[in-house]
């Protein structure tokens, strides 16, 4: 049922022009890199590396975000997606990304990049872990390990009461 209320919300939300829109993009590389550089850093955290929906902030949104790499996603028009990035959905946790009347290159990106989605492989995942943005505890701790790792340490001598003989 609430899935049902969240689609209907969708599509009253999209704009009837929107489905005839064109990506004016290809799928080739660049624009595919560049969608999943910015997906990973803007999007992950609700809709999770893999489009799942699967993450703490996904789970904790209701409605949650839809698995974007199923069939009520993947069949909408490359135009509907654009909208959705660019204006988001209300009543939902998906806010609007784009500038008002303006055609966003990025947001075009991101549709190239949510088509792919059904295709990601796991080297693409890993990828994208590192794409992810990271907290300011995150950074000190990666400034901790790297400090301890790059100073020398003296070999460990032996415990003589724990030798046997």
């Amino acid at each position: 049922m609430e899935s049902r209320v969240a689609r209907m919300i969708l599509r009253a939300s999209v704009a009837r022009e929107y489905k005839d829109f064109v990506n004016p993009l290809s799928s080739k590389a660049d624009p595919l890199h560049e969608g999943m550089e910015h997906y990973a850093d803007h999007c992950a955290s609700c809709h999770a590396n893999n489009g799942s929906g699967d993450t703490l902030y996904g789970r904790g949104l209701n409605p949650p975000p839809p698995d974007l790499r199923a069939a009520p996603t993947q069949s909408k028009a490359d135009g509907e997606l654009y909208a959705v990035i660019q204006n988001g959905v209300r009543m939902s946790g998906m806010p609007a990304f784009g500038q008002p009347g303006a055609h966003d290159h990025g947001s075009w990106e991101l549709v190239v990049f949510i088509r792919h989605l059904p295709h990601l492989t796991p080297n693409e995942l890993i990828a994208m872990q590192g794409m992810n943005p990271i907290t300011p505890s995150e950074i000190k701790e990666r400034q901790e390990e790297d400090q301890f790792l790059s100073t020398p340490h003296s070999p460990s001598t032996p415990n003589p009461k724990g030798s046997q003989r």
